[in-house]
């Protein structure tokens, strides 16, 4: 009978480290997504495809504001402050 409970421990224990092997892997394929957003909006942004107020709102969207850290609340409204209305 005890070896019977050894059996078991040894299989949870397996069944725990293909689970946390899984999550792990789950985990670096998700940052290599927030790293390829993060170099799209650079190179965006560089390129002068969007806006200070495009890349912002972006960062946001991804969920990215986390790990790009705070940003000045003015930094996002630079060019909606200089667009020239659609009427003009």
């Amino acid at each position: 009978m005890n070896d019977t409970t050894i059996t078991i421990s040894i299989d949870e224990e397996n069944q725990h480290q293909t689970f946390l092997l899984a999550a792990l892997r789950a985990a670096s394929l998700r940052c290599k997504v927030m790293e390829a957003d993060i170099n799209s909006i650079g190179i965006a942004l560089k390129g002068n495809l969007i806006g200070c107020d495009t890349a912002v709102a972006w960062i946001r969207d991804s969920g990215l504001m986390w790990v790009v850290g705070s940003i000045p609340e003015a930094v996002g409204k630079i060019e909606s402050q200089n667009r020239v209305p659609e009427s003009a």
